[in-house]
């Protein structure tokens, strides 16, 4: 009787090899959800931080033209109204000068329709760009080289003569993606070369940037600024460009005066020590 009951209380081998199989199963199929979870939430973060860029804080300039090719000629840049904008606007510099002041010019919103916008331009449909200064650029009638001209919008990535993006729609909605890019709205035929922003242009976006001057040393900076008539030292002694903006060093990290003097002192003695 003993011997039954306990024959009847053991579990067979066969049965747990069913329960841990049964256990099995959900564990791994748990497993896999957790990883794919952990991907799919990297891929987002991933997404969202190119999304989220230009950001609060950012200060980009990006070299712009305007090109006809019916007159084989950039049109004069663009003027500064001066009126509220949202952050994306020019000083009449050949320069798109984008510092959001809010949500319409962060991210996905860093849109080319921002910056007419603050010009008092605008598109009429892809068909033509209008101005309150100006005529049109209008594909109504253009032709070049025997071929009928289109508006473009290109992007040129800094230092390169090949655009890196072109569109022929949803010309308002263009991004913008980073600093020192070059835009370019061409009214060329399909396919033409579209030529890089003025070199004009390219070089003051250049002596704008908060970080054209990021370098190995600091005690050249001050001669640097002077050369290129760009900023000094703000009021708490920060090294800034020509608009204010923070100059940072290859770091990343501000550079104030007393670090400059510091350096400075720290290379005169060092050469005091090796003509000793």
């Amino acid at each position: 009787m003993v011997a039954k009951a306990a024959k009847a209380g053991a579990t067979p081998s066969s049965s747990v090899g069913r329960e841990q199989r049964s256990l099995g199963f959900p564990m791994a199929f748990l497993g896999i959800m957790v990883l794919g979870t952990a991907l799919v939430v990297f891929a987002w973060n991933a997404r969202d931080v190119e999304a989220l860029s230009p950001s609060f804080g950012d200060h980009w300039h990006l070299p712009y033209g305007i090109y006809d090719c019916t007159q084989d000629a950039f049109l004069a840049d663009l003027e500064d109204p001066q009126t509220p904008n949202s952050g994306i606007h020019t000083h009449g510099d050949g320069v798109i000068h984008l510092h959001p002041q809010s949500s319409t010019a962060t991210g996905n919103n860093a849109q080319l329709e921002r910056f007419l916008e603050a010009t008092r331009a605008q598109f009429d449909g892809d068909d033509a760009l209008t101005f309150t200064d100006r005529d049109a650029l209008t594909e109504d009638g253009a032709t070049c080289d025997g071929e009928p001209a289109i508006l473009h919008v290109a992007r040129f990535v800094a230092g390169s003569d090949t655009p890196e993006e072109v569109a022929t729609e949803d010309l308002g909605s263009f991004r913008f993606r980073a600093d020192q890019d070059g835009i370019v709205i061409a009214l060329v035929p399909a396919g033409a070369d579209i030529p890089p922003p003025p070199a004009a242009s390219v070089a003051t976006a250049a002596q704008a940037s908060p970080n054209i001057l990021r370098t190995d040393g600091l005690t050249d900076l001050p001669e640097t600024l002077e050369d290129n008539n760009l900023g000094g030292f703000n009021d708490d002694g920060v090294l800034v460009d020509s608009e204010g903006n923070p100059i940072l060093n290859a770091d990343g990290e501000e550079i104030n005066i007393a670090d400059i003097q510091a350096e400075a002192e720290a290379q005169q003695d060092a050469d005091a020590d090796a003509d000793e």
